[in-house]
């Protein structure tokens, strides 16, 4: 399966009225878009993509928040068989400049609240060659852009005549464990054979043609509500199955997650299945819930999913009192791999409170550090490790990727990092992201670039960062720091200093001091200590 040729076909099949892609904000106005509308725009603008000079393979950085714009460049990019690259519209300065570098970009399409920040350091891209600026107005707001508008509206509006390849690739950046942000390379049939479920009939496999799909003019009939950025993997291959399927994508343009108009969109559009990130988006729609006291039927959602992070089970009790009909479909997975462990839950379900338990899926196993598997009953902690559809490796990292794609008994895992406890019944619990690296709200931050920036400040000598327990975000990045002799300074200053650098959902939440940080003599970090000492002082 090849993006841009499924792309194509959903062009030919479906009616030219038929509405493919809905966007929704608090106005309760938003926009619609048809097929017609999104067949020309994305023909148009990916003729415009390889006019410029654009070849197979070509990078291209999208840097926006969900909006209709982010969905026509995507498939834009797919139809010109150039790259699609993620950037995380939270970076910092250095972060941007890093990711843009390391993906050798050439196009960067962004939106107009971002051109400060590009602005800022397009003088150290000398591979970018085009900026495409994503504007509400007609013109762009700079002088070195050109309007997407200008280029979606220009031309016939024609299919392609191109030959494409199913193994073109699509990256997807993540910080993960890898440090600094590296891009996960997929081969498009590969990912389709990951993401690609027709989600009506799930046990079937994913169709390895166009053609297979069947479509009808008016298109697949069901509506997917797409909660999560399109940056992230999760919200990405939601808008890639849906519009694949014919489906039609609601997307939510709003400032941060609203839950209201969330559940307004689930009413509105007939949602049947959404899909989430564990307790940061949980808490948020349960309390919506309770506020509108029965004033949203919510009588369409038949599943929520959740991915990229703890979903705990009283939150799950919680959405279940309000809509006891669903099935809560809580899966364990990466940037790196599909799905290694899953827990449905339902009204039926007993969900007891504390860590999450999780069900290994068939073709997932758990390893120790030195790689010999970890038997089910021992109770010994291992890396989980996922075998079958994986991506390529990380894009020019040689060593991530050897450490990350490993290959036992003639078979490649990937082992992004989830440190797990295996049980008798092949349940496991999760235990945490690696030994070190956070997850906050589903973004994965890794210490040493926080400890790094906090180093640099003049008034302080060491620090180690850690994740402790959050109700809301799952875990908290919490700063542990020993500061210069007879030197003070509050938290909120080295906060505001911290985030000068790095994205916002980087900068530690808590700050606390001690006289020295756990070190053994070698000088390695003791992070089990101060995660001990942080989890006690903030109890």
């Amino acid at each position: 399966m090849n993006f841009g040729d499924l792309y194509d076909y959903v062009d030919e099949q479906l009616s030219p009225e038929t509405v493919v892609l809905i966007e929704e904000d608090e106005s309760g106005t938003g926009r619609v878009f048809t097929a017609k509308q999104m067949r020309e725009s994305t023909n148009n603008l990916a003729s415009q993509l390889i006019a410029m000079g654009g070849s197979p393979g070509d990078k291209v950085a999208i840097y926006s928040k969900n909006r209709a714009e982010y969905v026509q460049a995507l498939i834009a990019v797919f139809k010109a068989r150039l790259v699609h690259v993620n950037v995380n519209f939270r970076y910092g300065p250095q972060e941007l400049e890093y990711l843009l570098d390391n993906s050798d970009a050439r196009f960067v399409i962004f939106e107009s609240d971002y051109a400060d920040h590009l602005d800022a350091i397009r003088e150290q891209l000398p591979l970018v060659k085009n900026f495409i600026e994503i504007c509400d107005d007609a013109k762009p707001a700079v002088d070195w852009a050109v309007a997407l508008s200008e280029l979606s509206d220009t031309g016939n509006g024609e299919k392609l005549a191109i030959e494409r390849s199913p193994e073109d690739q699509i990256f997807l950046y993540t910080g993960g464990t890898t440090g600094m942000p590296k891009a996960a390379m997929w081969e498009q049939y590969s990912l389709w054979n990951m993401i690609g479920v027709n989600q009506k009939n799930p046990e079937l496999a994913s169709p390895q043609f166009p053609e297979e799909l069947a479509l009808r003019p008016q298109g697949g009939g069901a509506n997917a509500l797409v909660i999560l950025p399109l940056m992230h993997g999760a919200g990405l291959y939601t808008v890639i199955n849906a519009l694949g399927y014919g489906n039609t994508c609601v997307l939510l343009r709003t400032h941060g997650f609203d839950a209201d108009v969330a559940l307004q969109c689930v009413d509105k559009h007939k949602i049947a299945a959404i899909t989430i990130a564990g307790d940061a988006f949980a808490q948020p729609i349960i309390k919506a819930m309770d506020a509108a006291k029965g004033s949203s039927s919510l009588a369409s959602l038949r599943f929520v999913i959740s991915s990229a992070m703890i979903f705990s089970p009283h939150n799950k009790k919680a959405l279940l009192k309000h809509c006891p009909e669903i099935m809560i479909v809580d899966n364990m997975a990466s940037s790196e791999s599909s799905t290694s462990a899953q827990a449905r839950s339902n009204k039926d379900s007993t969900l007891e409170d504390g860590a999450v338990k999780m069900q290994l899926t068939p073709n997932a196993k758990v390893f120790t550090k030195d790689l010999q598997e970890v038997q089910p009953g021992s109770d010994e902690p291992g890396f989980l490790a996922i075998s079958g559809t994986l991506p390529l490796g990380y894009y020019k990292d040689e060593k991530k990727t050897a450490e990350t794609f490993i290959t036992v008994d003639g078979l490649r895992y990937s082992i992004p990092g989830d440190w797990v406890q295996l049980h008798a019944d092949r349940s496991l619990t999760f235990l945490g992201r690696g030994n070190v690296c956070i997850n906050s709200g589903g973004e994965k931050i890794y210490p040493d670039e926080i400890e790094a920036t906090l180093k640099s400040h003049d008034l302080v000598d060491d620090c180690l960062v850690v994740g402790t327990p959050d109700e809301k975000w799952g875990q908290a990045v919490t700063a542990v720091v020993q500061l210069a002799a007879d030197a003070q300074v509050e938290a909120e200053i080295l906060r505001d200093y911290v985030r000068k650098f790095v994205a916002g959902y980087k900068v530690p939440k808590h700050v606390l001091y001690v006289d020295k940080v756990f070190r053994g003599a070698n000088g390695k970090a003791d992070y089990q200590a101060t995660k001990a000492l942080a989890e006690k002082e903030l109890a």
